[in-house]
């Protein structure tokens, strides 16, 4: 595995589903998936072969988030030097999954987080470059057939590494909206956590 970035580990019908990022011998370092089954955790498998070859660690590993057999993994990826952050679901507790969706806005930092709603569409947050080291975080919500929201932008952030991976939570009292957590490295007080209360935005 590329030991630096996160990993992330989800409760399907069928037990645990947990996603990394690969490391093959020749530094390709995709999103792989893993199921623990009645033997143990099974060989892993890719969510998608992206083909990302980098010679280090990008410390900015996937996200994973499921309801019943239906599992969301959203990622950072950046074959031939494009960056994107992608989503791919899978109907059967991650065994298999379906092609990606991208859904960034075009220069986006990573740092996902995913949020499985109870209608199968999957939320997802990200961080995305709006200049320089600039960013925001951003969400975006996925339907299981496809369908985009308009991206909502949540607050301003950096891209520096201190900015650290924005974090949304479920809101069991109020379904239509949810709780998101961030790293503010710009206050005059020093780095602090944040954290709002965000309407979820429609397909």
């Amino acid at each position: 595995t590329c030991d630096c970035c996160q990993t992330d580990v989800a409760v399907t019908a069928e037990g645990l589903v947990a996603v990394y990022r690969d490391r093959s011998e020749g530094e390709v370092r995709d999103i792989y998936a893993s199921r623990w089954l009645e033997a143990g955790w099974s060989e892993g498998v890719p969510v998608h072969e992206d083909g990302w070859v980098i010679e280090g660690c990008p410390v900015n590993g996937p996200a994973v988030a499921a309801l019943g057999d239906q599992v969301a993994v959203a990622w950072f990826t950046a074959p031939d030097d494009a960056p994107r952050v992608m989503v791919a679901f899978s109907q059967d507790g991650g065994a298999t999954f379906g092609e990606p969706v991208r859904i960034d806005g075009g220069s986006p930092a990573g740092r996902v987080d995913a949020l499985m709603r109870a209608d199968g569409s999957a939320l997802v947050t990200w961080l995305e470059r709006t200049g320089g080291e600039t960013a925001e975080v951003r969400m975006r919500l996925l339907a299981s057939d496809g369908t985009l929201s308009l991206p909502r932008r949540v607050t301003s952030s950096t891209a520096a590494r201190a900015s650290g991976f924005p974090r949304v939570s479920a809101l069991p009292w109020d379904p239509e909206s949810v709780l998101v957590a961030w790293t503010n490295v710009s206050g005059e007080e020093g780095s602090r956590v944040e954290v709002a209360t965000v309407e979820v935005p429609r397909p």
